[in-house]
């Protein structure tokens, strides 16, 4: 008997709080919540960017090079596949030729603030008779995958979600 009024206790008590909350946030519609939900993604990219922003330039040297290198893991370390060269180009030489993969990015070092500004990062994809410029990593080593795996076509945005989902059926 005791154990039921306390249970009984423990959900009034938890409706009392979940009412609280409620009035002191007020009801909001569907599209007011929508509203704040876009504003916070907004504000989170608008975030990510300026952190980008503030990657130099071996950073992103380091993080081409491990893409590469688990783009080569996930297929299985081909042979023949060899990645090579250091810093802002990295050369992946594989038996049906050779990819220069290249970060061009201007850092200028502020000696009075002792910061250094970022310019605008552009990643180069050449090799096979191709020559691609990407303002994203991510447009670079999808298109690398393509290119490596053979296809003469890469997908971009909902094309690609596409294809990605109509091969999952």
């Amino acid at each position: 008997m005791l154990l039921e009024w306390a249970v009984a206790g423990a959900v009034i008590l938890a409706g009392l709080i979940f009412c609280l909350r409620i009035m002191r946030r007020g009801i909001t519609t569907l599209e007011q919540d929508r509203d704040q939900y876009l504003e916070r993604i907004r504000a989170g990219e608008l975030q990510l960017r300026e952190d980008r922003k503030n990657i130099s330039l071996e950073e992103q040297c380091r993080v081409l090079r491990a893409a590469v290198e688990d783009l080569l893991r996930l297929a299985g370390n081909p042979p023949g596949h060899e990645l090579s060269g250091d810093g802002p180009r990295l050369l992946l030489r594989t038996p049906t030729g050779e990819w220069r993969l290249e970060l061009n990015m201007r850092e200028r070092s502020l000696r009075t603030t002792r910061k250094v500004p970022h310019g605008r990062s552009r990643w180069l994809l050449s090799g096979g008779g191709h020559e691609e410029s990407f303002d994203d990593l991510a447009d670079l080593m999808r298109s690398l995958n393509a290119r490596l795996r053979g296809d003469e076509t890469t997908p971009t945005g909902l094309e690609h979600l596409a294809r990605r989902l109509s091969r999952r059926r």
